[in-house]
């Protein structure tokens, strides 16, 4: 995928935005002409025409100069003097033309309308007007750098998720990774372009270029998700070409081979499914392994030694995965996985963190493969946390197995009392990620939930993580151990608010503000059913005016996570 991180968001970025040059720079210093379609270029060009037929040198020099001097450059025969190159030079030459010519204004050839949107009308083929400096009129100005650097270092992300550089911009942070583009550009910049030039204070010309940056945004992530299908696909497909036809009407941006590949991505998306599994990373990934090999000037000897260290680590990753789920609860035992899991952990960052139990979830898996938690301590589950996993269990159960009885209420028809003691940790390790209670590590404390009530349709809210335990029980004659979160969630925006979140007009990007405050109650959430962490960035909007926090789903396996988003007033696993 360095066709889309390396290609089109670097290319956009840099290549388009002068992100490189955009310290100090100030805004556009003429004011953006108004985009026309090609119907609107047709008809200014015949209000021309009849403006010339009619002799008037007000209503020609009222003409946009793009238009006049598109016209002169379409008649050979009409030679204007570089000194009287504006836009009254233009309309007093083409008046005295159409005087002279034998057939008057019918003698003027017209230049057709362009096929695509455009600012600034001209030729097809001919250059457009270039300023000494390309992006003095760019409007990513210092001053939405600055923005973007000063959101790089308060926006909250996950350990998993690679940091850009504060110096965004500045050529001594050296070269950025694809994955760091891919941060960068669908997470960082969302999170502060919508903020910017979503809000309504914004300028036309700014709203043009977010719409046009959030199609190549949406683009991206529907084509790296984890998961495909045909509409996925067609998504991408419909993103990228109104961010191509938005690259011309907008900048008049010559479209580059990657733009032309990426159009045809779509047929590589439903022929080999989702991209983690047909992409080069791996493949650079071994090419940077094959650089940092010692070959102690036996080349030959090379692939042999590659080849055995290759499956000593596999053996070695087999082990821990599988072995390691028999060895006692000891401190050594749990220092040797902690070693283990520290000294690998690169291996789950990034685009690399692949895990195949987030493409197979299973909503009863009652076994400690699909999470890993950190050492704990065993503590009394206290009356109302007791209470709500008493409701979260036995609503979980098979018909066949008796609900639990409460140890604080008298016991009715023999059922068995659920165990009231469970184990504390302040982490632990679902799907390749590393879950944290928000007093242990902030920023994998940020989830996404999903419902998983019986009838429910799956729908998600964010909170933060306050507590993690592991509780065990007896069920069916068999030991069964689940993990819980206990989340607070965050509060959702009221309707009145709600039309003033400039996120919610871009539902494919799947970012949305709620109040910076958690309800009191608590939420009792299985592990199967955490969805993403988020990115969270925390500002006060100017038209809620109260403080609000950004979410920025980091989901890149469900089909959709954003018409999910609603006030979970109904989670059955609160705890009251």
């Amino acid at each position: 995928m360095h066709n889309l991180f390396l290609g089109e968001l670097h290319h956009h970025c840099v290549e388009i935005w002068g992100l490189k040059t955009a310290e100090g720079r100030g805004k556009p210093k003429r004011k953006q002409a108004i985009v026309h379609s090609p119907e609107m270029q047709q008809s200014i060009l015949d209000r021309l025409v009849a403006a010339l037929r009619k002799g008037s040198l007000s209503t020609v020099k009222s003409f946009r100069k793009d238009y006049l001097e598109a016209v002169v450059q379409y008649n050979p025969s009409i030679v204007v003097p570089t000194a009287a190159q504006t836009k009254i030079g233009y309309a007093l030459k083409l008046l005295e033309w159409v005087s002279l010519a034998p057939a008057g204004v019918d003698s003027l050839l017209i230049p057709p309308a362009l096929p695509f949107a455009t600012n600034e009308f001209h030729l097809r083929g001919a250059a457009r007007h270039q300023e000494e400096n390309p992006y003095a009129d760019s409007v990513f100005t210092g001053a939405v750098l600055d923005a973007v650097r000063r959101d790089i270092a308060a926006v909250t992300l996950p350990s998993w998720l690679p940091r850009p550089p504060r110096n965004l911009g500045s050529a001594s942070h050296g070269k950025l990774k694809a994955d760091q583009w891919r941060t960068v550009c669908t997470v960082n910049m969302v999170i502060t372009l919508i903020r910017l030039w979503g809000a309504s204070s914004a300028t036309n010309d700014e709203k043009l270029a977010l719409t046009n940056f959030l199609h190549l945004v949406a683009a991206v992530d529907q084509a790296t998700r984890y998961s495909m299908s045909a509409e996925r696909a067609r998504r991408f497909d419909d993103h990228m070409l109104e961010y191509a036809r938005g690259l011309r009407s907008l900048y008049g941006a010559d479209l580059v081979p990657n733009h032309h590949l990426s159009l045809h991505l779509a047929d590589c998306l439903l022929l080999f499914g989702p991209t983690f599994s047909w992409w080069a990373f791996p493949f650079e990934r071994y090419n940077g392994l094959l650089q940092k090999l010692n070959t102690n000037h036996k080349p030959a000897d090379m692939p042999k030694t590659f080849m055995r260290y290759f499956y000593i680590g596999a053996r070695l990753r087999w082990m821990v995965a599988t072995d390691s789920k028999a060895w006692p609860d000891h401190p050594e035992f749990r220092d040797v996985l902690q070693a283990f899991h520290s000294a690998f952990q690169d291996a789950a960052r990034g685009s690399r963190m692949i895990d195949p139990s987030v493409l197979l979830p299973d909503e009863h898996d009652h076994s400690h493969a699909a999470s890993d938690r950190t050492a704990g301590t065993e503590e009394v589950l206290g009356r109302k946390l007791y209470d709500a996993l008493l409701r979260a269990v036995n609503t979980r159960l098979p018909a066949d197995i008796k609900p639990y009885a409460s140890r604080y209420e008298p016991q009715h028809d023999n059922n068995p009392f659920l165990p009231s003691t469970a184990i504390f940790s302040p982490s632990v390790a679902h799907a390749g990620v590393t879950i944290a209670t928000y007093q242990s590590r902030p920023g994998n404390s940020f989830v996404l939930i999903r419902n998983g009530a019986k009838g429910s349709d799956g729908r998600v809210c964010a909170g933060q993580v306050h507590g993690i335990f592991q509780h065990t029980r007896t069920q069916g004659g068999s030991t069964v151990s689940d993990t819980y979160l206990v989340v607070k969630q965050f509060r959702g925006l009221s309707s009145s608010h709600a039309a003033h979140d400039p996120y919610r007009q871009f539902p494919d990007i799947e970012a949305w503000l709620c109040y910076n405050e958690t309800d009191d109650a608590e939420l009792i959430v299985p592990i199967t059913n955490f969805v993403s962490h988020f990115a969270s960035y925390v500002y006060t909007p100017p038209g809620i005016r109260r403080e609000c926090i950004v979410v920025k789903s980091l989901d890149r396996v469900s089909e959709r996570t954003f018409r999910f988003l609603v006030d979970v007033a109904d989670l059955i696993l609160r705890v009251r």
